[in-house]
């Protein structure tokens, strides 16, 4: 008698959702994934790809794609805001040695050519848009989804991909407001060909820093475009989203005293969006039943560790894993899942907040003592050594305690 291949319906379409899918796919179930919004697409803007994310994409059959679609990064540089002095340097690369230093590449790229190397992977017919979901129903043998167009479809499993304002959270666990973490954030880009080839560093990627604010800025497509990503300390509530409009001037306004070249590039911006950055505190509350969240649905993340879907991958690589070694147990599946990816993910979201208050000091020389002691140990400046170091090919059955992943409950909003 043949075993029933089960059947698995992804809530969200964006990066990880794409990459569950990817994976599920390959470990062979029934999947298909549903995206509210009426066409695939992601707000222009720029993402890393840090090198154990990129172990699990590699592993998911998607090497060739990012490396004709993405950019190598080969190191950063981060410098003063006010007087351009280099305040640390992190290498990605060994002389000689193409994987990089931490085994794999570090990649840059658009987001939307991002979700393009995904949705090519993922077979047309299985991917739904203009699905809002508003609705789930936990039955003995499966879980039925009911969207706003009408449409009700039951799988026998169910993952969360929809994001912070994950609807598939909301059905679990309630109402949960995301909280405003005192920080915004302003993107814009610039055409790279208009600028001197040395304006971002040897590497092309530099970072700015200064009281209670920093700028990120790298190349994407080649040198065509120079992303520009601003992050500053703020009491006021903005409100949430990724594309509300902003006022070039009242971005230029948040970063005075700029370096030249820091100048030169805030006076070129002339289109710029910024948004309010939410999350939660760190929870286990990651699913029941049936039901598994995945990416910011279980653990939103501020950005200072640049791991938001470098963290959606891991999960989407290592969920794949646990649900294939158990095809027909999805209760051990999913429990071995969040026993490995929660302490790690944990650790993580309070690495990202620690960053952020360290880069944001008033206390420049103890953020300099903190660079060259990491430095001095092998790490990285902003202390991701372990973080790149992690292979979750390897690594994806077992479950690892950080330093950083205890101490939650006392942890300030993240």
């Amino acid at each position: 008698m043949t075993e029933k291949t089960l059947s698995i319906g992804i809530i969200g379409g964006g990066l990880g959702g794409l990459a569950t899918t990817i994976a599920l796919t390959r470990a062979g179930f029934d999947v298909e994934v549903f995206e509210r919004a009426a066409a695939l697409g992601e707000v222009g803007a720029g993402i890393n790809i840090s090198p154990q994310a990129t172990r699990a994409l590699l592993a998911l059959g998607l090497g060739d794609r990012l490396e004709k679609t993405a950019n190598r990064v080969t190191g950063q540089i981060q410098r003063s805001m006010y007087t351009g002095e280099q305040l640390a340097e992190t290498t990605m690369v060994k002389e000689n040695d193409l994987e990089g230093r931490f085994g794999s590449p570090y990649y840059v790229l658009h987001r939307a050519d991002l979700l393009g190397v995904l949705a090519d992977a993922v077979a047309s017919d299985r991917i739904h848009l203009n699905h809002h979901c508003t609705g789930l129903e936990e039955e003995p043998d499966g879980v039925t989804v009911t969207f706003a167009n009408g449409a009700a479809r039951t799988f026998d499993l169910v993952i969360g991909a929809d994001g912070i304002k994950s609807q598939v959270r909301n059905y679990l666990y309630g109402e949960e407001s995301a909280e405003f973490t005192g920080q915004m954030v302003w993107r814009a880009q610039l055409d790279g060909k208009a600028f001197s080839p040395d304006i971002l560093g040897p590497h092309g990627f530099c970072g700015w820093i200064g009281q209670g604010r920093h700028i990120m800025s790298y190349y994407l497509r080649g040198a065509d475009v120079i992303n520009i990503t601003t992050q500053s300390d703020a009491e006021a509530w903005v409100e949430e989203g990724w594309s509300i409009y902003g006022d070039p001037a009242e971005m230029r306004s948040g970063f005075p005293d700029a370096t030249p070249q820091l100048q030169e590039l805030l006076d070129s911006i002339t289109e710029c969006s910024k948004w309010g950055l939410f999350g939660r505190k760190p929870s286990e509350k990651w699913g029941r039943g049936r039901i598994q969240l995945i990416g910011d649905a279980a653990h939103p993340m501020l950005p200072n560790a640049g791991q938001g879907a470098a963290q959606a991958f891991e999960d989407a690589y290592v969920l794949g894993r646990w649900l294939q070694a158990n095809k027909h147990d999805y209760e051990t599946a999913f429990a071995g899942f969040r026993n490995v990816r929660i302490p790690r993910a944990h650790a993580i979201q309070r690495q990202s907040l620690l960053n952020s208050k360290l880069v944001h000091a008033g206390d420049w020389e103890e953020r300099q003592a903190t660079f060259r002691k990491r430095e001095s140990e092998g790490d990285t400046p902003l202390g991701l050594g372990w973080i790149y170091d992690y292979d979750p090919v390897k690594e994806w059955a077992n479950r690892i305690e950080y330093p950083l992943s205890f101490e939650l409950a006392a942890s300030p909003t993240l």
